[in-house]
């Protein structure tokens, strides 16, 4: 019997949520939240809500593209020419979106994707994606997946155009004085027609399920950039806005807006926390269309 196996249940759980930042290893990855067929359904979401025009022929940026580079393999298929999938720190495992393709349902991959690209060239991408056998990093090039890390987009641009920006559970990762540089030097590469979608998780990443808001109540002193990353930087959905309306040139809207119950926020709120409401502060998750706007 394992020592784990012998600790009360109280006491193992306490010991989970003291320790933030427990991602799975990439291969786990690859057979859970970030298979193809998944990660399909997350971008197919937002491009139900959006007006986001087809990808064929197009450039697409992923930010914090994370170990296995799955959400930059759904635009390839959606028919983008060229997909730049970054990240602050350089963690990619190519190996692991092999395994991503393989553990997924093609045709269902196929039947989610349909409603946005020409089902002929999806079928065509997706049966060559199955038969591709060179995953490492130079062979995801020769499919037009570029991995650029590391690199911090709010302390430089990328330097190339790109028609479209993607973040799937990223910015709220970034710390506060960052996110108007980075989403300034985003935008400032994204063509003339271009646009962005980002779903935003606003809860605490430490226990999101028992204690999603805990994170309101730490003083500010003490929250951060270190914590901001791992547990999120605390911005509420309306300071989101806020931050992206102010980008000139270019025009936002919410896509979707989701809430927890307002008896799972802490009794006291953190002076430093903007938002203009309880359900401001209960928002979970919210999904941002940004498109450029012409003159």
């Amino acid at each position: 019997m394992s020592l784990a196996s012998r600790l009360p249940p109280g006491v193992k759980g306490a010991i989970r949520r003291a320790i933030p930042w427990r991602p799975g290893s990439p291969r786990r990855l690859a057979d859970s939240t970030k298979r193809l067929d998944l990660c399909a359904a997350q971008v197919a979401h937002v491009l139900h809500l959006s007006s986001q025009p087809s990808f064929e022929g197009r450039t697409c940026l992923e930010l914090g593209c994370g170990w296995v580079l799955t959400h930059s393999l759904v635009f390839h298929l959606l028919g983008a020419e060229v997909v730049i999938a970054t990240d602050v720190t350089r963690q990619a495992d190519p190996a692991a979106a092999k395994r991503a393709v393989q553990t997924s349902v093609g045709s269902v991959i196929r039947d989610i994707l349909s409603p946005f690209a020409d089902h002929e060239r999806l079928r065509d991408r997706m049966d060559h994606l199955l038969a591709w056998q060179d995953f490492s990093f130079g062979g995801l090039e020769r499919l037009g997946i570029h991995y650029v890390a590391p690199l911090d987009l709010a302390r430089r641009r990328i330097g190339a155009v790109s028609d479209f920006v993607y973040s799937n559970s990223v910015l709220e990762h970034v710390p506060l004085p960052d996110v108007d540089a980075l989403l300034s030097n985003v935008l400032a590469d994204l063509s003339p027609d271009g646009g962005m979608l980002h779903a935003i998780h606003l809860e605490d990443h430490l226990d999101h399920v028992r204690a999603p808001f805990e994170f309101l109540k730490e003083p500010a002193s003490t929250f951060g950039a270190e914590q901001q990353t791992r547990r999120g930087n605390r911005l509420r959905a309306s300071a989101w806005m806020t931050s992206f309306t102010a980008l000139a040139g270019s025009e936002s809207r919410v896509l979707y807006s989701w809430k927890r119950s307002a008896s799972l926020l802490p009794s006291t709120i953190d002076p430093s926390i903007a938002y203009e409401s309880t359900d401001d502060l209960r928002t979970s998750h919210i999904g941002i269309e940004l498109r450029r706007t012409r003159g």
